[in-house]
């Protein structure tokens, strides 16, 4: 039996005591699979993971997908995708300023990510915490007709265009990379598989658009969401600490970084990314 406390009254919980390292506890690791779609994020400390082990528990919970940017994907596991401000032989080892708006992993894809493991290797003694925004509690506080208004509704998610506005400083998409990332469209409000609960599913940035309405419809209804979604009872900051691992459902929660002193400080985290089905 997990030894948990809650770390929002709506969701998350953080298991106590429990060494990710030993294999012997892998009858736990099969525990946190089960009680994910429950509680949506699963915080574990002090874990003191290899590489090899981190891909190990990570295909406890599926398959593991491979992050389009393969230029982060440097610890020798294509399944660990690098964030970073860490640059070796004048190469980054990792992304840098990725994910510093509200997103779920992955949704610019058909299928995308059920679930993100993130471990903390190196982390700031301040900032650089991680926001996290239950989308089950942002669906339900809506009002009945705001909730009726949108249930058929769909989006287009965009993988070119969120790159276009985060990194115009880097190089382009290669082809290759559009290729893998064309637009895709999602509902709205999406059902979580397991559980049945239905959850709101938006995002800055990524989504570019809400289909079949004006364009300043669209826009407007779209930042009425994305600002509701993460209205403070909806959400739980996380403080990091070396060798923390955050396991966070995709589809159900959003997340944001925050900001830190990247030129005092280095930050290393390592994630891993769990395949999904297409959502309805």
């Amino acid at each position: 039996m997990l030894k948990t406390r809650s770390l929002h009254p709506g969701f998350g919980i953080e298991v106590l005591g429990l060494d990710l390292a030993d294999p012997a506890n892998d009858d736990a690791i099969d525990q946190l699979v089960q009680e994910l779609p429950r509680h949506s994020l699963i915080l574990v400390r002090g874990a003191s993971l290899s590489n090899a082990r981190h891909v190990e528990i990570s295909r406890r919970f599926g398959s593991l997908m491979t992050h389009v940017l393969k230029q982060f994907l440097t610890t020798g596991l294509p399944e660990i995708y690098v964030l970073s401000n860490v640059s070796e032989n004048g190469k980054p080892i990792g992304n840098h300023k990725e994910g510093w708006n509200w997103h779920s992993d992955l949704s610019y894809v058909a299928e995308p990510s059920m679930g993100s493991l993130l471990y903390a290797v190196e982390v700031p003694p301040e900032g650089a915490d991680t926001l996290f925004a239950s989308m089950h509690l942002a669906y339900e506080a809506l009002p009945p007709a705001t909730q009726s208004r949108i249930r058929n509704l769909t989006a287009t998610h965009s993988y070119a265009g969120y790159y276009g506005k985060a990194f115009a400083d880097r190089a382009p998409l290669t082809d290759e990379q559009k290729a893998r990332t064309p637009d895709v469209v999602h509902p709205v409000v999406r059902t979580h598989p397991e559980t049945g609960r239905l959850s709101l599913y938006v995002g800055e940035d990524i989504v570019k658009q809400i289909d079949g309405l004006p364009p300043a419809e669209s826009e407007a209804l779209l930042a009425e969401l994305n600002q509701h979604a993460v209205s403070d009872a909806f959400v739980y900051r996380h403080r990091w600490r070396q060798g923390d691992l955050v396991i966070w459902d995709n589809r159900c929660t959003m997340h944001c970084a925050t900001p830190y002193d990247d030129n005092k400080y280095r930050r290393v985290m390592h994630r891993t990314t769990v395949a999904g089905t297409r959502p309805f």
